[in-house]
């Protein structure tokens, strides 16, 4: 299995703190079963809000390269089912000026609010540009309304 991320927004927020304003941001998950395949897209997009929850520092844009996923590590990922619509929040850390690595840690939260699954990578190869941290969480969206035919990510 694999998976890749993009991820856009304009804001400012304070690193490592709940001090911020966000104009907007979104983020792309694609996951496919192999490179042969066509990838399935999720995402995740916040409006206008002030506080910590999402944020860039002024504009950023991030495409990562794609990462092996150990499907049996992190089955979480293989229905589309348990990801639509539940919590989660993707972050990328690191300055990136055209391309370079960023740390990327995509977590899912139950229904109390409690991170119950997480996947993190550290120096993924990436392109884009950010000058500090991208944090987006909100509600995963399936972006290709094919969560209804139940058929699996991984297998």
């Amino acid at each position: 299995m694999e998976m890749k991320i993009l991820a856009s927004g304009v804001g400012a927020a304070i690193p490592k703190t709940s001090i911020g304003f966000n104009l907007f941001s979104g983020v792309y998950i694609q996951i496919r079963r192999s490179s042969a395949e066509k990838p399935q897209v999720f995402g995740i997009a916040t409006g206008p809000e002030i506080g910590g929850n999402s944020g860039t520092l002024i504009a950023g844009h991030i495409e990562t390269s794609w990462m092996k996923i150990d499907a049996g590590k992190h089955a979480w990922l293989c229905s589309r089912s348990s990801l639509v619509g539940k919590l989660g929040e993707i972050e990328l850390k690191g300055t990136l000026l055209f391309s370079g690595s960023v740390d990327v840690t995509f977590t899912l939260y139950d229904a109390d609010n409690e991170a119950s699954f997480s996947l993190s990578r550290v120096k993924v190869e990436s392109s884009g540009g950010q000058l500090a941290d991208t944090k987006v969480r909100g509600v995963i969206k399936d972006m290709m309304g094919q969560t209804q035919n139940g058929s699996m990510l991984c297998g």
